[in-house]
């Protein structure tokens, strides 16, 4: 018999919220294939409010899939070509290795915490 993915969802959520002209954007739980899309589009509709710097905050995220890196990547694309910084809080083993192991904390900058990403000295 075949499970349907969506009878037992990831627990997954994603709350944006303002400071100053840095939008924080804040997940927490698994990023992976069925989820991947909602995280993608509140990063868009946070991209769309135009703010200075994009910071996603991961530090709450259990597991990140291929799938969630691949969002992260078409994010920093997406606020480069909109004239925003992109940033990245991850400090986490489930979130900062899979970023390393593919070599995008070359490509964004990702930092320890909210405090070092809002004021844009890296930490890692």
């Amino acid at each position: 018999m075949a499970t349907d993915i969506n009878e037992n969802p990831t627990p997954f959520s994603a709350v944006a919220e303002w400071s100053g002209r840095t939008l924080f954007v804040t997940a927490t739980g698994e990023v992976e294939l069925v989820n991947s899309p909602q995280l993608e589009a509140v990063l868009n509709h946070a991209l769309a409010d135009g703010p200075e710097v994009l910071v996603l905050d991961i530090m709450d995220v259990t597991f990140l899939s291929s799938a969630g890196l691949a969002v992260l990547v078409r994010a920093h694309r997406n606020a480069e070509e909109a004239g925003t910084r992109f940033r990245v809080v991850a400090a986490n083993v489930a979130t900062l290795r899979p970023i390393q192991l593919m070599g995008l904390d070359q490509e964004f900058d990702v930092f320890a915490d909210r405090d070092d990403a809002l004021s844009g000295a890296r930490g890692l």
